[in-house]
Order: structure tokens, then sequence, then C-alpha cells
């Protein structure tokens, strides 16, 4: 496995042309656990989630493999680019992890197999599954 400093996102295209914007129903600021970051990377693999913490404004960009992108910051409206509404799944995202509790990333494992590695929320059996 890559260290961080080694990993690569990829590159794709964000057409500028398809900017909209729309009110953010979530604070950035609540993102910023290890806890959602391990949540979000099982449930929205191939998002990468980038973010600043500066005089007390949290700004968060993401970006999909897709060339979907988003960007905000605490008390902004949300920003949008490309095919997909990515803002809208990381919300989802966020909900669901706050209805289980918002676990710590304690509370988080990995089984890696032959056939593959899976996230697990508690118990191995729970396995956390990717969004499609």
């Amino acid at each position: 496995m890559p260290i961080r400093a080694q990993r690569t996102e990829v590159a794709t295209a964000v057409d500028s042309g398809t900017a909209r914007s729309r009110e953010a129903g979530l604070d950035p600021a609540e993102l910023l656990s290890l806890g959602f970051a391990l949540y979000a990377g099982a449930r929205l693999p191939g998002v990468w989630m980038r973010h600043s913490r500066i005089d007390g404004t949290v700004h968060v960009w993401a970006r999909g493999e897709d060339g979907s992108a988003t960007s905000t910051a605490t008390g902004e409206d949300v920003w949008q680019y490309g095919p997909r509404d990515l803002w809208a799944g990381i919300e989802a995202v966020y909900r669901e992890y706050t209805a289980a509790g918002s676990p710590h990333y304690d509370d988080f494992g990995l089984t890696v197999t032959a056939q593959g590695r899976s996230v697990w929320l508690r118990e191995p059996g729970a396995i956390v599954k990717a969004l499609v």
C-alpha cells in the first residue's frame, strides 16, 4: 500500500461550464472527523475529499472519478460541477453516519482476503457497502 505522499488522484477534467450553486445543507466542519472519513471512504469510492481550516473557516473540496466536483466553506453556498450532485451524496452519507451514532475511528475494521477487501463497522459481518 502506498504511503499518503505516494498516492495519486485520477486526473479528470472538471467542466466549469456546468457550475451551479445552492445552499449547503451541512456545515463542512462536520465532515472533519476521522470516523466520517473512514465511513465516507467506504461508501463513496472514487471520491477524494480535501479540507483546510483558516481563521475558523473550514473549506472542503471533493472530486469524483467521473469529473464531478464540489466545494464549499463555512457559511457559504456549495458549488457543484460536472455530471452529478456530489455534495448531495456527501450529505446523504453524512446523515447515514450520524444515524449510525457517529462512529469513532476505532469502531471500524478492515478485512483483506484473496477476493478483495471490506470495511466493516463494529463487527466483521457489518460491511460498509459502497454506493452504486
